[in-house]
C-alpha cells in the first residue's frame, strides 16, 4: 500500500496533478484547496489513498492525514462512491466537515453539489459515531445565527460555496462576535463581494 508520495510538481489540471517521483508521473486527483497551494516546479510530500475500480486504478491525494482519513471513512458509507467523498472533501475541510457531521448539520453536507438530503442523511447516519472521536483542530461551534447565515449565503437565490461562506462567516465573528444575523449576513455579505 502507498502511504505517500514526495516528489515535484510536475503539471496541474482542473482537479488533478503530476507528480514526479524518481523519473515517474503519478496523476493524482487533490482537492482545490491543494491545487490552488502549489506551483510547478515544487516540491511537495501527498498522502495518497489507491483505488481500483473495474480496470482502472486512481490515486487521491490529500495535503493531510486528516483529509484522507476523512475520505477513507466517507467510502465507508453506502452508495457514497469516490467522486462524492472526493467532492465533500474538497468543498470542507476536515475540521469542518467534522464539526457538520456532530452537529447533524445537513445544510453542510446538501449544499455541496451532487450531494442531496438522503446521501447527506446517510453520512450523518453512518459517521456520527465515528466524528465523535474525531478531534478537529481548533474549529470553533457555530451558533445558530451563524447557521443561519450560512443556509443563507448557501441558498440557491445568494448561491456561494459553503467553504467560501465560512470564510466569510469565521471572518465576521472575529471582527465583530456579537453582531445579529443582518448585520452577520450584511459583513459577510461585503467580504465575499470584495474576495
Amino acid at each position: 500500500m502507498i502511504d505517500f508520495l514526495s516528489g515535484q510538481v510536475v503539471e496541474k489540471a482542473e482537479e488533478t496533478l503530476v507528480l514526479g517521483v524518481g523519473g515517474i508521473g503519478f496523476r493524482l486527483y487533490v482537492p482545490p484547496r491543494t491545487l490552488e497551494s502549489v506551483r510547478i516546479g515544487q516540491e511537495i510530500k501527498v498522502f495518497v489513498h489507491l483505488l481500483f475500480q473495474e480496470d482502472t486504478f486512481s490515486l487521491y491525494g490529500f495535503a493531510s492525514l486528516e483529509e484522507r482519513e476523512m475520505f477513507v471513512a466517507l467510502l465507508s458509507v453506502p452508495q457514497v462512491g469516490p467522486r462524492l467523498a472526493f467532492k465533500l472533501v474538497s468543498a470542507l475541510p476536515p475540521a469542518e466537515l467534522v464539526a457538520a457531521i456532530r452537529r447533524g448539520d445537513l445544510s453542510a453536507l446538501d449544499a455541496v453539489k451532487g450531494v442531496g438530503r438522503r446521501t447527506a442523511q446517510r453520512v450523518l447516519l453512518e459517521l456520527s459515531e465515528r466524528a465523535r472521536k474525531w478531534a478537529p483542530p481548533g474549529a470553533p461551534p457555530e451558533t445558530e445565527k451563524e447557521r443561519i447565515v450560512l443556509q443563507a449565503l448557501t441558498s440557491k437565490a445568494l448561491g456561494f460555496k459553503a467553504e467560501e461562506a465560512r470564510r466569510a462567516i469565521e471572518l465576521v465573528r472575529q471582527e465583530c462576535p456579537e453582531a445579529s444575523v443582518e448585520e452577520m449576513l450584511r459583513r459577510a455579505l461585503s467580504i465575499l463581494a470584495r474576495s
